[in-house]
């Protein structure tokens, strides 16, 4: 496991968080642009590694996924929901532990801000199968959908 720092984006590394997204070979160049002038609401968490930004989560507090068709399976309980937009990790950094790492302080945080639930979709620009072995290893349930679920203590204390 490499030796990670994981901070919420400072306005000042958003270049760099930037400039790795448009160097990762299998990031859509689509959503550049969002990630060029920030959303309000959602945090951005980024995860350094030798001063460099090496992967990025982004993701709010503020949904409600009760009575949602995609999540139903799930059975959220009511209240607040977190969910996962998107999850980037440079390619030279995967399986390290850098997305784990990101993803379980997401957890926490959404465990914070009082959210039973975290939800969120598997990206299918790309073969999705390591993304689905992933979240399952996390402690994520997955539905036929390819919509990922949890409470997030499953994935602070395991299932």
């Amino acid at each position: 496991m490499v030796e990670t720092r994981i901070e919420v984006l400072a306005e000042a590394d958003r270049t760099a968080l930037c400039q790795m997204l448009a160097e990762s070979e299998d990031f859509p160049d689509n959503l550049l642009g969002l990630y060029r002038r920030g959303r309000n609401g959602d945090l951005t968490l980024v995860s350094w590694r030798d001063d460099e930004i090496d992967a990025v989560l982004t993701g709010s507090f503020n949904s409600d996924l009760t009575g949602i068709a995609d999540f139903d399976s799930f059975d959220p309980p009511r209240g607040r929901h977190a969910f996962i937009d998107r999850l980037h990790v440079r390619n030279s950094s995967r399986r390290m532990g850098v997305g784990s790492a990101l993803i379980e302080s997401f957890a926490d945080e959404a465990a914070v801000r009082g959210c039973s639930f975290i939800g969120g979709s598997i990206d299918q620009s790309s073969d999705s199968r390591q993304r689905l072995a992933f979240f399952e290893r996390l402690g994520f349930g997955i539905n036929e959908l390819l919509r990922i679920g949890a409470q997030p203590s499953d994935i602070l204390f395991g299932q």
